[in-house]
């Protein structure tokens, strides 16, 4: 898999603990703001922002739309529409969508190791591509 980050060389990953050590080091107000996890096939996982302030996306195998996760139980204490300033821009999000680190490097380990993502996690169409 091939794993990108804001300001850092792309590298090939076999090991998660490398995955893990990078998103861990996200911030949205620091030198690297964002990251991404792409298979072979197309697949991606997609994470901007850190610690405790992430949006992540992602692109199944075959499918064209970017999915943007979701929390069913909410962790913000904000109501409308929310904006993420970070090095992939303004990103327009609703409270829900504001996820924790632990809970994308839960998703990035699920998509990295092939599971099932996490079932307090939700997915709704981004970007309808057609």
């Amino acid at each position: 898999m091939l794993l990108e980050a804001e300001n850092k060389n792309p590298v090939r990953v076999a090991d998660f603990s490398t995955v893990e050590r990078v998103l861990r080091g996200l911030k949205s107000h620091g030198k690297t703001s964002f990251a991404s996890l792409t298979k072979d096939d197309g697949s991606f996982v997609q994470v901007a922002g850190g610690r405790v302030t992430c949006i992540l996306e992602r692109r199944a195998k075959g499918s064209s739309d970017i999915q943007r996760a979701f929390l069913f139980d909410v962790k913000s204490p904000f109501k409308g529409t929310q904006t993420l300033v970070c090095g992939a821009g303004h990103i327009e999000h609703q409270p829900d969508e504001g996820l924790f680190i632990d809970d994308v490097i839960a998703c990035f380990r699920a998509f990295f190791k092939g599971w099932d993502f996490p079932s307090e996690i939700g997915w709704r169409v981004h970007v309808k591509v057609t």
